[in-house]
């Protein structure tokens, strides 16, 4: 299993990475659809 975090994009806000990559697979966490306006 492999942590993925990356300064590109915006940090977790939980206790958790951004990514994980295990077994060929990548499994994101926290991803919202949102507006550059917010």
């Amino acid at each position: 299993m492999e942590i993925i975090q990356t300064p590109n994009a915006p940090a977790a806000i939980g206790p958790y990475p951004q990514a994980i990559k295990s077994n060929g697979l990548i499994f994101t966490s926290g991803q919202i659809a949102i507006t550059p306006s917010g």
